[in-house]
């Protein structure tokens, strides 16, 4: 998004009602953007339903989203005296994913945000529940909110990988940090660059010769590490200070979680790209693993 003018906020059963309307809110504030709420009427046992025939099944689902739309005028009634530029959409779908999904490519959002629970288990990533099928199939930006405020002064860390093997990864670092500066200007934040990496360890190391020179090889490779980040961040803004940039050695869904922990970060912002279907199913992708490894909101971009 070069921009922030319409963000679409998927408001579901699970949440506080109001959590995510506020953050939506002062996120809009700064650049007068339109706010639509969104809520997705759905029967879980649908094939069942199915057996009504088609003339009470139509009549249960109009009275259904007709009770969604009341329930979020009620929401904007009381928002409007905060902010003005509210709307709401209620559709139906045969899951919260399905209906989120459906509405995003009929509306074409600068950002979602969409409220997340934990998923600590290999087995729920097996039976992919909605926010995953989310996670993954949404094109938009994608804010993942955590049930937990803002506090008055956020913090913002953008991840940023300049040597990722991928051939889009050039791309997404680009867009994450114009992403994460957007973000930043409209919440008045404070914008850190993360970066980490994996010194090879010795024992990996056979050639004897190579073996005599392993520390001249790891300061080497943390160099360029960091000579790396800093090229990339001075393409992009040489204003940011050097302070706020941060290459961290070690494997980043160890390093990252405790540097957002330590650093007390609000959101994360970092991209995910496409994975093989063995890998996803068993790893996920570095969003989905980093998700319930870390206490802050996550915005994910696709490439």
């Amino acid at each position: 998004m070069n921009n922030l003018s319409k963000i679409l906020v998927n408001i579901t059963q699970e949440q506080d009602q109001y959590l995510l309307p506020e953050k939506a809110i002062r996120l809009a504030q700064a650049e007068s953007a339109k706010i639509e709420f969104f809520k997705c009427g759905y029967q879980p046992h649908y094939s069942s339903m199915n057996l009504l025939g088609n003339d009470i099944l139509e009549k249960l689902q109009h009275n259904r989203l007709r009770d969604l739309e009341a329930t979020l005028n009620e929401l904007l009634a009381t928002l409007k005296k905060d902010y003005a530029n509210l709307s709401v959409d209620v559709a139906w779908g045969r899951g919260i994913a399905e209906g989120l999904l459906t509405k995003i490519e009929r509306s074409n959002p600068d950002l979602v945000l969409h409220e997340v629970a934990e998923h600590p288990h290999l087995l729920h990533r097996l039976l992919v529940p909605h926010d995953w099928q989310i996670l993954r199939e949404c094109m938009a930006p994608l804010m993942l909110c955590k049930s937990k405020p803002w506090p008055e002064r956020i913090r913002i860390v953008a991840a940023v990988d300049p040597f990722h093997a991928h051939d889009h990864a050039a791309l997404m670092d680009q867009k994450i940090l114009n992403e994460a500066s957007l973000l930043a200007r409209a919440l008045g934040a404070e914008l850190h660059i993360f970066h980490s990496y994996v010194v090879f360890p010795q024992s990996a190391i056979f050639d004897d010769s190579l073996m005599s020179n392993f520390k001249t090889l790891q300061y080497q490779v943390t160099s360029e590490h960091q000579a790396g980040v800093e090229r990339l961040v001075n393409s992009f803004d040489p204003s940011i200070d050097a302070s706020c940039i941060h290459v961290v050695e070690g494997e980043v869904h160890d390093v990252l979680p405790e540097f957002i922990k330590k650093q007390q970060v609000n959101i994360l912002v970092m991209g995910s790209l496409a994975r093989g279907m063995l890998d996803r199913l068993l790893l996920g992708s570095s969003a989905e693993r980093l998700l319930d490894a870390v206490a802050c909101d996550v915005l994910v971009l696709k490439a």
